[in-house]
């Protein structure tokens, strides 16, 4: 599968947030100021599928731009997006807000929303998707397996702290986008000593650390070394060609 990585910082940077891209059609959170470089930069038109990992604005709160170019170029194109229950009335309230309630015509007619729970399996087109409850301080956040037809199956933790849905993830994918926001272990995100122990118990998967604090991000250049060979550091733009 092909990732594009739109950002991979958390927001206390000046970069972009975590978000993706995978293979031209799913668009995976939509970050607080990634509009501009997903519109200018990605064929948004393209997009059959949105998974959104949980509520937080640097996860989310863009969502009624990308609708609003589908609305207006794409009045006829059928989209899903997988997220936590109370997305669609989340939107709506969104829209209100930002005063394109006009987007909710499109949505009521061409858009599904599927709730994540637990352990669900959504088949998409030629995707399976499964769906795992993480934990993030006290939120209904969620991370992913995507499998192709080719049973190329990719990770994604969202933001998570060490539990055991992350390490069902690990048992079951080829290569994780996994959180390492933190210098040290808490309810909210795994830190970069976390990552590191991870990719030596789980050695055939290929780790990409995102949602890098500046902190994070350094700490894991200082650690990482020649017998951490299934570690790569991402970089905001870099396109990965993961199996």
């Amino acid at each position: 599968m092909k990732v594009d990585i739109v950002g991979n910082m958390c927001t206390w940077t000046q970069e972009l947030s975590t978000s993706y891209i995978i293979d031209d059609k799913i668009m995976f959170d939509i970050p607080q100021g990634s509009f501009k470089t997903i519109y200018n930069k990605y064929d948004i038109t393209k997009i059959d599928y949105i998974i959104i990992s949980h509520f937080h604005s640097d996860h989310f709160m863009d969502i009624h731009l990308v609708l609003d170019i589908l609305c207006h170029y794409c009045d006829k194109k059928d989209i899903t997006i997988i997220a936590p229950k109370g997305c669609r009335e989340r939107i709506i309230e969104m829209l209100k807000i930002v005063e394109v309630k006009y987007i909710e015509a499109y949505m009521n007619e061409h858009v599904t929303f599927i709730d994540c729970e637990n352990g669900k399996t959504i088949k998409l087109g030629e995707y399976k998707i499964k769906t795992y409850k993480m934990i993030h301080k006290d939120l209904d956040a969620y991370g992913f397996i995507i499998e192709n037809e080719q049973h190329e199956k990719i990770g994604f933790s969202g933001d998570s702290c060490m539990c055991n849905s992350l390490h069902k993830i690990l048992r079951h994918c080829n290569s994780i986008f996994i959180d390492c926001a933190s210098t040290t272990a808490n309810n909210k995100h795994l830190s970069v000593d976390e990552v590191i122990e991870l990719s030596k118990e789980y050695d055939q998967v290929n780790f990409y650390p995102v949602h890098f604090s500046y902190n994070a991000l350094n700490n894991l250049k200082e650690k990482i070394n020649e017998s951490n060979k299934n570690i790569f550091i991402t970089h905001q733009g870099q396109v990965i060609e993961a199996n």
